[in-house]
């Protein structure tokens, strides 16, 4: 039953568009010449935004020990590519805070997956000494986005889609293309270049179940790819997918990660879930 792309499409462009003020914040942060006071004027002008971003940097996530009160403050100590995931953060937590019969998650489940594959992928660019630790941040925090668009065409073929994984050398994502005509990551990147978000994001997103494909961005692709994997082995909500789009070996190789590398991370991201103020 492949899916035309213009129905795809199509239901892109129904999905709620992302604040105005989140879209702004990326460009803002990706901006060298940007003042705190412009980065504090456009938040600002969300309320909402605003709210989510002083909520989430008062989580324990972040460690301060006293309490940050102003948008101003929040954006001083965290700097400006931490206050880009948070507002982003913040944008997308109502669209992800959703049920979705064909992948079998529940309300809340798409969004912790993803603020937990979004920490763990922060986590691992530490680990490897990787500078663009915000950026994946953002990328794990929308990787699923296409889920939202796919999910209804999913619940038609789930049961297939499980029984053949099981019978076939093939992952469920690779499942998804070859029975509804695309995957969930190509068809994120589809709704992030809708958003208009940067070349990275959207790359990220599409390749983040084939990094070694991903043309300019394979190693953010690959760290999300792996972040994904170690959030989904903790079950967190990612979906009935989530054990069936195993790590890839030759993923683990281009990062030089090894099965104790692994362990360490499944062991710090497993104490994201002790603070219930990150998934509020």
């Amino acid at each position: 039953m492949p899916i035309k792309l213009e129905h795809i499409l199509n239901r892109v462009h129904a999905l709620p568009s992302l604040p105005t003020a989140a879209v702004k914040v990326v460009a803002l942060t990706k901006n060298p010449a940007t003042t705190v006071k412009e980065l504090e004027t456009v938040i600002g002008q969300d309320p909402a935004l605003a709210a989510g971003v002083l909520r989430q940097a008062n989580s324990a996530y972040y460690g301060y020990a006293r309490r940050i009160s102003s948008l101003q403050e929040a954006i001083v100590m965290l700097g400006f590519q931490v206050t880009q995931g948070l507002a982003m953060a913040s944008a997308v937590a109502p669209m992800l805070k959703t049920t979705l019969a064909g992948y079998d998650i529940d309300q809340d489940g798409l969004w912790k997956h993803s603020m937990l594959t979004a920490m763990a992928a922060k986590r691992l660019c530490h680990y490897l000494n990787f500078p663009l630790g915000e950026t994946a941040f953002t990328i794990g925090l929308l990787h699923d986005i296409g889920k939202l668009v796919i999910a209804i065409y999913v619940q038609e073929v789930n049961t297939y889609l499980l029984k053949k994984v099981q019978e076939a050398k093939f992952s469920y994502v690779e499942l998804e293309e070859k029975v509804i005509g695309y995957n969930h990551a190509t068809v994120g990147g589809f709704l992030a270049q809708n958003w208009n978000l940067p070349q990275d994001l959207v790359e990220g997103i599409s390749f983040h179940h084939s990094p070694l494909s991903a043309p300019n961005y394979s190693e953010l692709a690959s760290i999300v790819h792996v972040a994904n994997g170690l959030a989904s082995q903790l079950n967190t909500g990612g979906g009935v997918d989530s054990f069936f789009n195993p790590i890839q070996e030759k993923v683990l190789d281009l990062l030089a990660l090894k099965e104790n590398d692994l362990e360490r991370l499944m062991s710090d991201i497993g104490e994201f879930l002790v603070d219930p103020s990150i998934f509020g």
